[in-house]
């Protein structure tokens, strides 16, 4: 007879699934909402005039396979054009952010400076898809949500 405290790995796995689940059912929820908030999906402000378009959240097992990486991101555009630009090559935009991501070691992308050297990263990805150099491209990439579990 095991201990009435005792939690086996069955249910314990079923119990990060279901928070899985809840957690993923929330960002889906409030997706929406925040293309919404960009008018047209591509042109909201987030400093001084700047434009910038939301991507789809991205979840991602990290190098490790132990944990997984939620993040949702915002990117902060030279121009408004780049928006339509960015969606026509969205399949090759998400191919090379999953890649990316899902290289990472959770412990170096926790700190601040990990999660500034991985924006750095992200633009340089984003710009040589898009054939422009960071200063006609993407200027800034914004965390919206970014979670390791």
């Amino acid at each position: 007879m095991q201990p009435a405290c005792h939690v086996q790995t069955g249910d314990l796995m079923r119990k990060h699934a279901f928070l899985f689940s809840v957690l993923l059912a929330c960002s889906a929820m409030f997706a929406p909402l925040q293309a919404s908030a960009n008018s047209g999906g591509g042109s909201a402000s987030a400093s001084a005039g700047a434009v910038t378009t939301p991507l789809e959240p991205f979840i991602v097992n990290l190098s490790t396979y132990d944990r997984y990486l939620q993040v949702a991101i915002t990117l902060q555009l030279a121009k408004p054009e780049l928006a339509d630009k960015i969606k026509q090559n969205m399949p090759v935009v998400r191919h090379n952010l999953i890649m990316l991501l899902s290289s990472k070691d959770s412990a170096a992308i926790q700190s601040a400076n990990g999660k500034h050297d991985l924006i750095e990263e992200i633009k340089e990805k984003i710009n040589k898809v898009l054939d422009v150099k960071e200063r006609d491209g993407v200027t800034d990439v914004y965390f919206v949500n970014f979670v390791i579990q």
